[in-house]
């Protein structure tokens, strides 16, 4: 097994996480759509595509990255070039050749997606859900359609901040229907995964009833005995033993791979000792790009006074470890924020990774101490 850091995990590169990957394939097979939970990187992407690679009997699936769509519109042009592709309907070849015929055919009736809707060849114009309802209905399909949307937060929170959260709400509400349409709900299911947490997003624009249709399936850290299985292999090349492992995931604490790969490549295939995996965090450290997302993100999420108090609890944790939240009610009244509002921030730094209070309801600490080193050094201080 060779290192894959912060890169997609696909074939023999990907560690199996049989659970979580049953877990979704009973819910695809109970006929719900589901949002796979899960804070960046633990690896959610990885996960997708092992069901895209690997599709059970009776399923084809259609992978589709929505990142940079910063509109409804753009939304629907990248559904609708994934589906039409020529990519996608000569992978289809796997399964049958009737599908493949359907979708040519489809393809050539979608003739353009504008900011007004959907166009046919024949000249018809339709809105976005009405067109997708068309595509789906038309479809000859003797098998179930999985599309996987990944990065579904961050279009949706693109909307909010370069259209209206009025848009926002307005495309999420579409979403569900579509969702909850027989006829689409027959042929179709939907896997939103991303690295933002969709709960946080629609929660801070008051849109949760848009999304609580959806099964979430979290993917959870490696648990001790898997990481440490984990990390013996990727350390083929590296000469280690078992204090070693454990100093290393004792000091990663938060058992994510692209944590034990990050630091395991920053040991330059020395031996694996304390000294060497201390040197190794410290060199990690250095790299801004493994870390800056992590700042950038809640600029990018929250208006300069929310951003400010987000901040400054993870200021105040970076240094002190934890905060309690008599501490945070504090900081609430400090930055003059409605108590509704800071909640909900505080929510999101729970549910995109940041920090947890797994141990205690009224202490908050970092998920990661690596991340939280990096925090002291970088941003706090």
């Amino acid at each position: 097994m060779q290192l894959c850091v912060g890169q997609v995990a696909r074939a023999e590169q990907f560690w199996p996480r049989d659970t979580e990957i049953n877990r979704i394939w009973d819910s695809v097979e109970s006929g719900g759509h589901i949002l796979i939970a899960a804070p960046r990187r633990v690896g959610k992407t990885s996960v997708m595509y092992k069901i895209y690679d690997e599709p059970r009997d009776g399923y084809v699936v259609a992978f589709v990255d929505v990142e940079s769509a910063d509109n409804e519109h753009e939304f629907w042009h990248k559904l609708f070039n994934t589906l039409t592709s020529e990519t996608f309907i000569s992978q289809t070849h796997r399964y049958t050749a009737k599908l493949v015929t359907s979708l040519r055919e489809l393809a050539g009736k979608v003739k353009k997606v504008s900011t007004s809707g959907i166009e046919f060849g024949d000249g018809e114009t339709l809105d976005y859900a009405a067109a997708f309802e068309k595509f789906v209905t038309e479809l000859q399909i003797d098998k179930k359609l999985i599309i996987m949307v990944d990065e579904f937060a961050q279009a949706v929170e693109n909307i909010i901040k370069y259209q209206s959260k009025e848009k926002a709400e307005s495309f999420l509400r579409t979403a569900r229907s579509l969702r909850q349409n027989p006829k689409i709900l027959e042929k179709v299911t939907f896997i939103y995964a991303g690295s933002i947490g969709l709960e946080g997003v629609v929660a801070r624009i008051g849109a949760t009833k848009s999304i609580n249709d959806l099964n979430s399936i979290k993917i959870p850290p490696l648990v001790f005995e898997d990481a440490f299985v984990f990390t013996r292999a990727l350390c083929k090349e590296i000469e280690e033993d078992d204090e070693a492992i454990t100093y290393l995931l004792e000091k990663i604490e938060w058992l994510i791979p692209f944590y034990i790969q990050l630091i395991i490549q920053e040991t330059n295939k020395e031996m694996l000792t304390r000294e060497s995996i201390d040197r190794a965090i410290t060199t990690a450290l250095a790299h801004k790009n493994h870390f800056e997302h992590w700042k950038s993100k809640l600029k990018e999420a929250f208006e300069p006074t929310g951003y400010n108090f987000a901040k400054e609890i993870l200021n105040v944790m970076s240094d002190k470890h934890t905060i309690k939240s008599s501490a945070i009610t504090n900081l609430i009244s400090k930055h003059n924020l409605d108590h509704d509002i800071a909640k909900e921030i505080v929510h999101t730094l729970v549910y995109d990774g940041y920090i947890n209070n797994n141990d205690d309801p009224k202490t908050y600490r970092f998920n990661s101490p690596i991340l939280r080193m990096w925090w002291y050094n970088n941003v706090a201080n």
